[in-house]
This record gives C-alpha cells, structure tokens and sequence, in this order.
C-alpha cells in the first residue's frame, strides 16, 4: 500500500500496483516511489518487472530492470550499459533505441550515490534518445526538503523548467496489523518450526512497542526469524523491550549457527576442512562477524558506503577486494557464511541495513552481557584519529545514527564513551569529527 507523498495523510492509502498502472497507460514520463529503509522498494520492483514480463506482448514497452548501484555511469550510459550486462551488442542496442520502448525500472538511487536527474542527464524522452517510462525508488530518509529537482523531468523548450505535469510520486507505507498476520500465516508453513501463527502474533501483540517495529516489512522477517531467541527463558513478556538494534544482532547471530550447522553437516574437501576446524576451534561466529564488520568498514571507507563491490580474481587479486572475495579457504568459507548475495561478479550485503548495523557495531557492538558477540576494544584518548567516529560525518547516514543511538539505551560503557569524546574534543581538535559524531548519536538517543 502506498500513500500519495511523504506529506499526505495515512487515511488516503492505495494499492501501490494500481498507481503504477495509471502512470504506464498515461503521459507521465517518471514516477518516484520513497520508502523507509527495508520498505519493500526492491521486492515491488522484482514484481513489478515479473508481471509486465508475463503480461509481455510484441510492441508493448520492454521492462528492463536497473540496479543503480551495480552501474559506472548511471547518470550518462543508463540504459545501454544494463543492456550490455545482459549482453547485448552495440548494433543490436541501436537497434532498440530507434525502434522499441522501455520501461525502466530504477532500483537503489540512494545506494548509488547519485545527486543528479538521471532523466534529464541520459536526455531520455528527447528526439533520437530512448523512448521510456522512468521508475526509481528511493529511501525517504536520504533526500532533503528540494528532492522534487533531482526526479522532475525537464519541459523541452522551456528554459530549463520543471514539467511537474510528467511526474508522479508515491510514498509506500508501513504494514497494516492485517498485512503482518497474513505475512504470518505464509510464513509459518515454509518449514518445519515448532511454533504456530498465533504463538508468533501473541508474542508481536504482548512485547511493548514491538506490533510497530514490524509495520516495516524487512524488520518483520528479521523478527520471525529471531523472535524465539529472544524470548526464550523470559516468563513477563511485557516488560521485555525490543528494539530494531536487538532484531539484527539476534538475527545475525542465528544466521551464523545455522550456516555453522551447515557447514558441520557437509562434506568438504581437506583444505575446506581444515579452514573450519581452525575457524571452529577459534569461534566461528565472532570470526564471521569480524569478517562481515571489517567488509562494511572497507566499502565506506573504499567506495564511500557504494554497496556494490565487483571482484574478479585475476583483475583484483592484489586489491583491498581480495581479503573478503579471494581464494583462500577461511575467506570463502567465512563469504558463504555471511549475509551477502552475488551476481556473477557482483556482491552485496542482502539489504543495505545489514551493511549500516555492521558498519555501526565497528564503532560500538553487543556486549557479552547482552548476549553480544564482539569484544570492545578498550579506548585510547591518544589514538582519537583511529577511531571509527574520526573516519567520517555520520549525520548524512541516517540509519547508522539510529543503530548507534539504540545502542547507547543498552549500553552505558557505550554512553560514557560518547561523552568522552566530547570531553576531549575541548582540548584536542583531533577529536572534533568524533565529538560531533557523539552529539549527534546522543541527541537522537
């Protein structure tokens, strides 16, 4: 379900789906689609692109998928550059270009890094450019009051002018009480599991707060999964608090014994073998946390938070890429283990927020009193420039802020330290980016 904007009331839902087929069988040229971090943007996309290939007929608009971060050049190669990733020659692309119609579907314009109209810069719509109907989605969180300028499409003639009259937007909502039950009752049947649809809503109902943390459809999958972890041994479920910071690290946990599990039960080859039993005998899950940490840490401090890494071994072997995508038996094993997906040469973390939690625990994780896996390095006011606060602004990654400010409520060690750093930012400038950091974290906490 979807609302008209971010401004518009929640009384005035609609079916996402029938928005979209008003702007494909009217003139709009571009349609926005915004939605909170874990929204559902991505899924309604992959549907989207589904039904309009099984709806398919010969001279009907091509839909072609786009993930924006998977792209060099987005803003100017938009089209012919997917198209060559499915493999398409240059007289073959010419050929549609002239010929055929396209609707593109944009995914991830927030991940790619993207500030420009990527309608306007590829010139689509434009005599002799590519005919298309435009969708791009977007997190709510990353744009700012003027955001309307990097989506709008240009009115040919018009000195440069808006033409508001081609532009749709819609704003997907959060899951309705009725939404999560039916997401429930699929949900219960995919494998044997020792509870029921009503031990799952019983336990969303009673846990304060917790019915509102799962209104958001990647939260709600993550909480299915560790939901019996988390109440497991606790007898008054209302005074239990749940925060979205407490899902990830209870998912990430079970995540990483199942594929230990796995793994156990497998054959492996010796080298393979061997590499488990030392990761086994070390701590497999702390191993695979460090390794998933230590990746996030790499794709912002590497590639400024661009999710997408692209490794080949023969052109990347002596890179920063290799000590996550190489050949050695503890790093695949640990890869195969981790929450990353793959696309022929491309990997990714399964969701952007599962890049901004481990990035966030680089700076502060779980505590063992906590149930936590990762050991707090103890801090050194000397050695302020190395922490991960000094790296860089965190104001700009809304989603990391909120992990970490739902991390100093659990955490006081976590607190004084932010409070630190504001104490040392007074006498020494080097920890003015921390302190900033810290105000910021301790505001939104």
């Amino acid at each position: 379900m979807a609302k008209t904007s971010l401004q518009a009331s929640n009384d005035t839902l609609f079916p996402l789906m029938d928005k979209v087929k008003v702007f494909l069988a009217g003139d709009c040229q571009v349609i926005l689609i915004l939605g909170d971090s874990g929204a559902g943007k991505s899924t309604f996309n992959r549907h989207l692109e589904y039904k309009l290939w099984q709806d398919y007929k010969t001279g009907d608009r091509i839909p072609l998928f786009i993930n924006l971060p998977a792209l060099e050049r987005p803003e100017k190669d938009l089209v012919a550059e997917q198209l060559r990733i499915h493999g398409l020659l240059d007289d073959q692309i010419r050929e549609l270009k002239l010929y055929r119609q396209f609707m593109l579907i944009c995914d991830g314009y927030d991940e790619s890094q993207l500030t420009s109209n990527i309608h306007t810069t590829n010139l689509l719509n434009r005599s002799g450019q590519w005919n298309t109907k435009l969708l791009i989605t977007c997190r709510s969180q990353y744009l700012g009051p003027d955001y309307r300028l990097r989506f709008v499409p240009e009115a040919v003639g018009r000195y440069n002018r808006a033409a508001d009259d081609f532009f749709m937007e819609a704003l997907i909502a959060p899951f309705s009480k009725e939404q999560i039950e039916r997401y429930v009752e699929q949900y219960v049947p995919l494998e044997p599991r020792t509870w029921f649809k009503k031990d799952y809503m019983d336990k969303l109902a009673t846990i304060p707060n917790l019915m509102d943390l799962v209104k958001n459809p990647f939260l709600l999958t993550l909480c299915l999964e560790a939901l019996p972890n988390v109440v497991e041994g606790k007898s008054d479920l209302l005074k239990l608090c749940v925060t979205r910071v407490q899902l990830y690290d209870t998912f990430v946990q079970h995540w990483l014994e199942v594929n230990k599990r796995r793994l156990q039960d497998n054959k492996l080859d010796r080298d393979d073998q061997l590499a488990l039993e030392g990761l086994l005998e070390d701590g497999f899950e702390l191993n695979g946390i460090m390794f998933q940490q230590d990746l996030a840490a790499a794709i912002f401090r590497e590639q400024e938070g661009r999710p997408v890494i692209d490794f080949t071994q023969r052109r990347d072997g002596s890179s920063w890429k290799a000590q996550f995508f190489g050949t050695d038996p503890d790093i695949s094993l640990l890869r195969g283990a981790s929450l990353l997906s793959r696309v022929g040469t491309q990997h990714r973390f399964v969701h952007r927020s599962i890049l901004e939690y481990f990035y966030s625990c680089t700076i502060y994780g779980p505590a063992e009193s906590n149930g936590g896996f990762a050991p707090h390095s103890h801090f050194d006011p000397s050695n302020i420039s190395d922490h991960p606060l000094s790296q860089r602004n965190l104001v700009v990654e809304p989603s990391i802020i909120q992990f970490l400010a739902e991390r100093v409520e659990l955490e006081p060690g976590f607190k004084q330290q932010l409070l630190a750093f504001i104490e040392q930012s007074k006498t020494d400038e080097r920890a003015s980016c921390a302190a900033a950091n810290a105000i910021t974290i301790l505001v939104k906490a």
